[in-house]
């Protein structure tokens, strides 16, 4: 096989629609753009599943499977003859269940494996896990060189077995020069507000607590001061109820989830990212910044490969709302640290965290597999 040529199977078996689940989708548009063939494998009525439905090529197919659990019977089944019918040159797999099932079927058929980690929360140092990752895949990408080394050095896992891939930012989605419609009057936005964002699932570890109570801080000495909090999630009616306690109803608002975020990157003066668990290197910093946008966020997971400290944005430690606080102002009132640390942050996106960059990195590593 050469890399015009390869047939690669991914397998998601999470229901979300988070950074993991649209890198997977991102992954298999590029591939099959690039020429490749593509097939996926991911949960019946999912968000995932429905992407695949609305997207035609006479080079991709996918399959609805149910993998409720790791060791499914019925699940491997299905996985091998859907495996045997398409006679992919590799599988690859991104969560713990389908990982385990489709590693399984994938072995049994005589087709090689790559495992994806996309998040940096501890992985457990049983030997079953240890196998999980070193034998039933033949090679793991991890979304950054922070889970890699973590692997390595706790874990005890084969250096040579595992390659760092940061999740990458589509540089013409995401870009200064690309002209896009001013959001800021649909909310009621003008020059006088100075716009702090997060995009991000409404999940308890993205930290949007502290945030909020950040905002409720600086809105005593930023009157003007806003923020716009773009996503969707499992916390959005915690979310609002701490938004009306804090009697903060006219300076937060809640865009939800939207396709194209770049609009809402836009509007903003500030992003931030207060995560505390679960991040690799994150995709939504690189987009801020390739947006030409200061950034905050802590140094959870893999955040400190993409945000340096008082270089490319500035960190603050997790859930800690008054430094957020803290860093919110230090950049209101230091209009040439913002720009500094905008276009610094810009330069390290560019040369480290781009779409093109992950998908080669990608190819490269099923090329060697097919090779070996």
């Amino acid at each position: 096989p050469t890399l015009k040529s390869f047939h690669i199977l991914h397998t998601e078996a999470a229901f979300g629609w988070g950074g993991q689940e649209i890198r997977v989708f991102q992954e298999t548009k590029s591939l099959v753009e690039r020429g490749h063939r593509v097939s996926v494998v991911c949960q019946p009525e999912s968000p995932l599943e429905k992407h695949c439905g609305s997207f035609f090529n006479s080079r991709f197919s996918f399959r609805p499977i149910k993998m409720d659990r790791a060791f499914n019977l019925k699940a491997l089944k299905k996985l091998y003859q859907f495996i045997n019918e398409i006679s992919p040159d590799i599988v690859h797999t991104h969560s713990s269940v389908d990982s385990r099932t489709a590693g399984i079927a994938a072995r049994i058929a005589g087709i090689k494996v790559v495992r994806s980690r996309h998040i940096s929360i501890p992985i457990s140092k049983s030997k079953l896990t240890w196998w999980q990752y070193m034998k039933l895949a033949d090679r793991v990408i991890t979304s950054g060189r922070d889970i890699r080394n973590t692997m390595i050095k706790n874990n005890k896992m084969l250096a040579e077995k595992i390659v760092s891939a940061p999740a990458g930012v589509d540089t013409q989605i995401f870009s200064i020069d690309r002209e896009l419609n001013d959001i800021r009057p649909k909310y009621k936005l003008d020059a006088t507000h100075f716009v702090v964002g997060i995009v991000s699932v409404l999940r308890s570890w993205k930290g949007h607590k502290y945030l909020i109570e950040a905002i409720k801080m600086a809105s005593k000495v930023i009157p003007n001061i806003r923020l716009i909090v773009v996503g969707s999630g499992p916390q959005k009616k915690n979310i609002e109820q701490l938004i009306k306690t804090l009697d903060l109803v006219n300076h937060v608002i809640l865009a939800g989830y939207q396709h194209d975020p770049a609009f809402f990157y836009k509007a903003m003066d500030v992003m931030v990212l207060p995560s505390y668990a679960g991040e690799a290197t994150s995709q939504v910093l690189p987009q801020a910044m390739l947006m030409g946008k200061p950034v905050i966020s802590t140094d959870t997971g893999g955040l400190s490969e993409v945000v340096i400290h008082n270089k490319t944005g500035l960190i603050v430690p997790t859930k800690n709302s008054l430094e957020i606080f803290n860093a919110i102002k230090i950049l209101f009132d230091d209009d040439s640290l913002r720009n500094r640390l905008a276009e610094e942050g810009r330069v390290h996106a560019l040369k480290n965290f781009t779409f093109e960059k992950m998908i080669e990195t990608t190819e490269h590593v099923y090329l060697d597999l097919m090779r070996s």
